[in-house]
């Protein structure tokens, strides 16, 4: 019997202080004469929030002192972040709490949509009487990276096969913390010097970042308007990926380069006081368009036309402007053909001299003096021939 009380009374002891040691560890007791009021968050849901949700604290209350708490009141303070939408109980009205006791209330919040990633505190004011203090709850909010990007071409212009600077300011407008930023040309006749991709660590809300790019053409490329495409991949704080495309306009600009194909004269040779023919042959051999071609000659025996318009030549065209002339006096004549075409570029002129022979119209001149003309006539096709090769 003795063996039953003794094990009943161990119990008894054993149970005691696991009460004892629960108590404890839940909560601290100020073993006073006065009451000692505060308050914690039970539960934040959801947590983390994001910019523009709504979530909900669970404040609990607490009286840890020794005394009864009497006329608390619970306020919450205003803050730039959160906005307060409602709550479970009124809190702003005076309750009482006893000794240990504590009181729940429920508070209803939303945050603003232009918050920015980061941690911002919520405030409650809690007055017992004339007490006041203040407990503070740090909410953390997770906002979305929005990337963009601005560029600006550096060069005046930009021809096919040449080469172009690029700055891009790399903006985040979005409200997170945007990670692995890549850049990435999508642009067949396009290169990016060194790697192909533009790396960053981390954008912040708000920050720019500024990247100067150097682009190479490809000779393929056609003048015109063309369009640079960028892939952009990134990351934000919740290891979500994000991607988008946008571009670049770049216009290239004609690369034009006209040559005198050649010159031709009929009759060859020419008579004095008749009429002759000569006729200039003009191509385009760069790449784009020439536009207003106009063929010029000047010399100092002839008289008639001195002018001829060709207009436009695209691309490996070519056109002949054509010129009737009455030489005035026999012998030898210089003849300077002038061709003048504009580009993107602006205006432009290439020249060529000639010398034309002249023989008397009634003249018992031998066959001697003809084979010569006939010499220099071909001297010169073979020299617009032998050029035109080179080029």
């Amino acid at each position: 019997m003795v063996k039953y009380k003794i094990i009943l009374i161990l119990s008894i002891m054993i149970s005691v202080l696991m009460v004892t040691c629960v108590s404890a560890t839940s909560r601290p007791f100020y073993d006073t004469d006065t009451p000692v009021v505060s308050a914690s968050a039970e539960s934040i849901t959801p947590y983390p929030v994001e910019p523009g949700q709504d979530f909900s604290v669970q404040l609990r209350v607490y009286n840890d002192g020794g005394e009864k708490a009497d006329n608390v009141t619970v306020d919450f303070l205003k803050s730039e972040v959160f906005f307060l939408t409602g709550k479970d109980d009124d809190f702003d009205k005076s309750f009482s709490l006893c000794s240990g006791c504590s009181k729940d209330n429920i508070f209803y919040f939303t945050v603003l949509p232009d918050v920015k990633s980061g941690e911002y505190p919520l405030i409650f004011k809690i007055k017992e009487r004339n007490i006041i203090h203040e407990e503070t709850i740090f909410i953390r909010v997770i906002g979305k990276p929005d990337i963009i990007f601005d560029a600006q071409l550096l060069n005046d212009s930009v021809a096919p096969d040449g080469s172009f600077d690029v700055k891009l300011k790399i903006k985040n407008v979005g409200t997170g913390i945007a990670r692995n930023i890549k850049i990435v040309p999508q642009a067949q006749g396009f290169v990016m010097d060194n790697a192909n991709l533009v790396f960053l660590d981390e954008i912040k809300p708000n920050e720019i970042v500024e990247k100067q790019l150097h682009f190479m053409v490809s000779d393929s490329n056609s003048p015109g308007p063309q369009k640079v495409g960028f892939s952009i991949d990134y990351r934000d704080e919740k290891s979500i990926d994000y991607s988008l495309e946008q571009s670049l306009g770049v216009k290239l600009l004609n690369k034009v380069k006209l040559d005198i194909a050649a010159v031709t004269v009929d009759p060859n040779p020419i008579k004095d006081g008749e009429k002759a023919i000569v006729t200039v042959r003009v191509e385009n051999l760069g790449e784009g368009d020439a536009n207003n071609i106009q063929v010029r000659l000047e010399n100092d025996g002839f008289e008639g036309q001195t002018k001829a318009y060709i207009g436009k030549l695209k691309e490996d065209e070519d056109a002949p402007a054509v010129f009737s002339l009455i030489p005035s006096k026999s012998g030898k004549h210089e003849l300077k053909v002038i061709v003048s075409y504009e580009d993107d570029l602006g205006e432009h002129e290439i020249t060529e001299h000639l010398e034309l022979l002249v023989i008397e119209k009634n003249s018992s001149t031998s066959l001697i003096i003809v084979f010569l003309a006939l010499g220099i006539a071909a001297f010169f096709g073979y020299s617009f021939w032998r050029k035109k090769k080179e080029k």
